[in-house]
Formats: C-alpha cells, structure tokens, sequence
C-alpha cells in the first residue's frame, strides 16, 4: 500500500496529451486518482487536490471532461522553422479554447528576431493573447551554446515585453534525456 504526501502535481506530457485518445486516458487516471483520493487511500492529506498541468502544441481540441479536470494548460505552439506545415501545426480554434482557460500559458522558442515576427503577426496579434501570458525560451539543444542563445532570448523578451525564460535542464544535463 503506497501513500502520496503532500500536494500531488501532475504534469501531463509526451508526444501529444491532447489526442483523442490519450485525453480519454488522462481523464481515466484522473478519475481514478481522484476516487482514490476522496477514500483517502493513497493520500493522507484529503484536503490537498491533485494539480492537473498539460503541455500541448495546441492542434487539438480539448474536450469539455478534460478541460475542467486542468489547473494549468501551456501551449508550445510550433513556428515555421520547424519544418511543420502551416495547416499541421496551427489550429486557431483550439488555440482559442486554450485561452478560454482561467490559467494558460503560450510558450514561443525563439532563434532568431524574425521568430518574432512570425510569433506577433501569426499567433499574439491575431489571437489577442496578452503580454502577461507569453514565455520565450531559447532555441537551443547543446551547452556549446547555452549562454549565447539563453542572452538573445532574454533580450528579446524584453525587447517585445514578454516573459523571458531559460532552459536550465540543458544547461544542467546537456543532451541528456530521461533525467
């Protein structure tokens, strides 16, 4: 018999949380969590709900019974550098959906200046997303170029008046995956 202490966090990830089926899944295991939960089974702290975050790239519908069940919905939507046609990786009406959240956030990895425009003509003007819920990230993937790439990001943060972030777990583990 296990025990969960605390506050339980969930970050719900990985290729695409938001396809059909895998919404169904999460909605699945929240439940369960949540009937366990309410019996105290696996939680000593009945009154500390589970905290329900996604990351998507914001393609996909979010059905009404998973989209209550969130706390956090981040939106990483991908840019034209990216290689991804335009019709793949943009989908406005789920893009609006996300924003019908009352905590959401749209995370934009810049390389270059012209990142932001695309990110600004595409995405924050024609959507109306405010300023106080935009992150930038570096794009970056190696510690060679952590701190050149990390200062461009910043300075374009503050150049657009965004929020600038970093991407500490390169810096910390390099290319490594599953730490």
């Amino acid at each position: 018999d296990w025990v969960l202490n605390g506050r339980v966090h969930l970050v719900w990830t990985g290729g695409e949380p938001t396809l059909s089926k895998h919404q169904k899944d999460i909605v699945n295991c929240i439940n369960y969590l949540n009937e366990r939960y309410d019996d105290k089974k696996i939680c000593q702290y009945h009154s500390l709900p589970l905290y329900n975050e996604i990351e998507t790239n914001g393609t996909q519908w979010i059905d009404d019974d998973l989209f209550h069940e969130l706390d956090q919905i981040n939106c990483s939507v991908k840019l034209a550098n990216s290689g991804i046609p335009y019709t793949d990786r943009v989908c406005a009406r789920s893009l609006k959906r996300i924003m019908s959240h009352d905590n959401y956030w749209f995370k934009f990895v810049v390389s270059e200046e012209e990142d932001m425009k695309e990110i600004e003509d595409s995405f924050i003007r024609p959507l109306k997303i405010p300023a106080s819920k935009i992150l930038m990230m570096p794009g970056l993937d190696h510690q060679d170029n952590f701190h050149e790439r990390t200062e461009f990001c910043l300075q374009m943060a503050k150049k657009y008046g965004y929020i600038g972030m970093t991407r500490l777990h390169i810096s910390a583990w390099n290319q490594t995956t599953g730490v």
